[in-house]
């Protein structure tokens, strides 16, 4: 797995970190641990050595929920996690600059499509990451008016 160049405080996140750590923030900061694979497109068996080192960083928090044996985990980002992501953010816009208002209609609309800056997309329509699954497409589905 290739490391990604993002690097603060010796904290090298690889590829597949900043995904689980994205997707956490697009699901509102905080998921299911079990539903998570499915979003992220990854198995729990490569997933869970995974959070066990963003949570040994401090960038998630994992909290045991619900009273039966197994119990569920929610994971959630932290305040360090977020000031990660924004930084990432930041450096993603400064590479993409775009004049939307100068656009057709048509085009603008497509252009805030989730699908538009997904970093999942080359992964999409292949096991639960898919249009018909996608809890980002929907929302902006609703919201749209056609």
């Amino acid at each position: 797995m290739a490391a990604q160049e993002y690097n603060e405080e010796s904290d090298v996140l690889t590829e597949v970190e900043i995904q689980i750590l994205q997707g956490l923030e697009r699901l509102g900061g905080s998921y299911q641990q079990r539903n998570l694979w499915k979003y992220i497109g990854i198995d729990s068996k490569t997933g869970l050595p995974i959070l066990a080192r963003l949570e040994k960083r401090g960038l998630i928090v994992r909290e045991r929920v619900g009273g039966n044996k197994r119990g569920m985990y929610i994971i959630r980002l932290t305040d360090k996690a977020y000031k990660i992501l924004s930084k990432i953010h930041e450096e993603t816009v400064e590479t993409f600059v775009l004049n939307i208002d100068a656009l057709p209609d048509e085009l603008r609309l497509l252009l805030t499509s989730p699908c538009t800056f997904c970093p999942y997309s080359d992964k999409c329509g292949v096991g639960f990451i898919a249009p018909h699954a996608c809890e980002l497409l929907a929302r902006w589905v609703r919201q749209v008016d056609i």
